[in-house]
Order: C-alpha cells, then structure tokens, then sequence
C-alpha cells in the first residue's frame, strides 16, 4: 500500500509539472505572436543554387535576434529545380505563400524585398 501512495504522488507530481510546462510554453506562443513579424519578400526566378542558402540565413538571423519573420516567394518563372525547393519550404510555418508574380501592391513598412532572380546564363563554349 505505501508503495502505491509513493507512486501516486510520484504521478502526481509530474502531471504537476507537465501542466506547469504547458502553461508557460502557452504564454509564451501567445507573447510571440503578438510581436510585429519582419516581411520577407523573395523574387525568385532560376534561383535554385542561392534560395536555400538565403532562407537558412535569414531564419538564422531570426533565431539571434528574436524577431519573428514571415516569407513570401514570388516566382518569376523559373526553369531549374526552385519549384522542388520552394514546394519543401511551403510546409513550414514562417512561409506566407507562393506566387507566380508581384502583385505590384504597396508593400508595408516591415516589407523586406530580397530579389534573387539569376539571369539567364548562356553556356560557356
């Protein structure tokens, strides 16, 4: 009997525990997304060798500085393997969405536009 009793408490305790966690993980989700996000804007366009690189480097800036981000890819009609990239990315919660082009709206003040669009390079004889 007193062994139950000690594994009781024991349970006890860690319920305890776990719904403290969840309390403090609650708030904290809801102080985070009340922060103003930083806007992203990625034109893209056969940028395949470069976007992976970006977007790693801009959710590590995120992480340093705290700031919470948000991107946008516009695809300005690529040919190489940024579509595969992209549709990997689109899964994560920082992606906004994916358009074919700029909707030429004012963007707002947080709006960042990064254009990574790679010219057509013509092969070298």
């Amino acid at each position: 009997m007193e062994e139950f009793v000690v594994w009781l408490l024991a349970a006890y305790g860690c319920s305890s525990l776990l719904v403290l966690v969840a309390d403090k993980w609650a708030v904290r989700m809801k102080r985070s997304a009340e922060l103003p996000h930083l806007h992203y804007r990625l034109v893209v366009r056969d940028s395949g060798q470069v976007l992976e690189r970006v977007i790693r480097r801009l959710l590590l800036c995120s992480y340093w500085s705290g700031k919470p981000i948000r991107i946008s890819l516009i695809d300005a009609g690529s040919t190489d393997d940024t579509g595969q990239i992209v549709s990997v990315y689109e899964r994560y919660p920082y992606f906004l969405h994916v358009s074919q082009e700029d909707d030429q709206e004012e963007h707002a003040h947080t709006d960042i536009v990064i254009d990574l669009r790679q010219e057509a390079t013509e092969a070298s004889t």
